[in-house]
């Protein structure tokens, strides 16, 4: 063989090698870049930074975007594995409305082994307002289920009285006071002091402090006296059951103001459940539940239990 016949074949073993090798790198390539392209949607949560700090968002910042990207599969199923968040520059709104957009142009780095087809939303509009500081008084308001002059509140004190409250302009510029609410123990008398009441704010707007001490006294009189209470049988059939005793006489305390009220002391009741699992004519022990209307005191030990006897036959009563 001579050398030039070697030369020419080695020539085209190297040729067809490289023609190889092209083939192989084309199949790789459509394999991952074609055959495995998929498409899928993701969920990204959102981050929101640079709001100026004169300005307060009051509406339009959403928690998260839907994007749809094509990609290769395996690159596709391990980012959908991962907890995404994705931050937005809000350094540029003003006071008002601002468009954002959420193109991918937004979007950062995460997405750019694929194709970002689509963002919903495509934009976001946010609104903001100026921020606005102003200190303004506590107001507390006495707040009790028994009627009005039942009980009576006297010498509210408040500590601090005033509160410097923190928000969008549109909302503090209107506020003349914080309510407090005091929700009264009706069964208190004397000198009442809460040392800790949360203040509840408008939306956006914070208080400092968040909580008050509050000291008052409850003026009016209590007295007791004693209730003629009958023992009533929870149940639908009613008519069934002897108790015994059917009735008693509770000692209670109340609000002087309620003392001759009828309406309010029929609100004290006595009751029993009856078993399910009750022998006819065959008496059997069960407890007394009371239930206490607001500012009423049971003095005495009522009955802790009553006899309850069972007839399938209310006429053997």
């Amino acid at each position: 063989m001579s050398f030039s016949n070697t030369k020419k074949k080695t020539f085209v073993l190297h040729f067809l090698s490289i023609i190889l090798s092209v083939c192989i790198a084309t199949a790789l390539w459509y394999m991952v870049s074609i055959r495995d392209r998929i498409e899928m949607q993701i969920d990204v949560n959102m981050d929101y930074i640079g709001i100026p700090k004169h300005l307060i968002v009051t509406d339009g910042l959403i928690r998260t975007v839907t994007v749809r990207l094509r990609g290769p599969e395996a690159l596709l199923r391990n980012i959908t594995t991962r907890h995404l968040r994705q931050q937005i520059d809000l350094s540029h709104i003003k006071k008002g409305v601002t468009v954002v957009p959420l193109t991918a142009e937004k979007l950062s780095g995460y997405y750019r082994a694929f194709d970002v087809l689509d963002v919903q939303p495509p934009r976001i509009v946010v609104k903001a307002d100026n921020v606005l500081e102003r200190t303004i008084p506590v107001q507390p308001e006495v707040i009790s289920n028994l009627r009005k002059g039942a009980i009576t509140v006297t010498d509210i004190k408040i500590s601090p009285s005033t509160v410097t409250v923190r928000g969008p302009e549109s909302l503090v510029g209107d506020l003349t006071s914080i309510r407090l609410p005091l929700e009264i123990d009706t069964r208190a008398t004397g000198t009442v002091t809460q040392p800790s009441l949360s203040l509840d704010a408008p939306g956006l707007v914070t208080i400092t402090p968040s909580n008050v001490q509050a000291t008052y006294t409850i003026t009016s009189k209590r007295v007791i006296i004693e209730q003629k209470c009958d023992v009533i049988i929870a149940s639908d059939t009613p008519e069934k059951y002897k108790i015994d005793p059917a009735e008693t006489v509770v000692k209670i305390e109340v609000p002087e103001a309620l003392a001759q009220s009828r309406s309010y002391l029929r609100l004290l009741k006595l009751s029993v459940i009856p078993p399910a699992d009750m022998t006819a004519n065959v008496p059997q022990e069960v407890p007394v539940h009371l239930r206490i209307p607001d500012g009423m005191t049971v003095m005495q030990p009522h009955l802790e239990q009553v006899t309850v006897t069972y007839s399938s036959d209310p006429e053997d009563k």
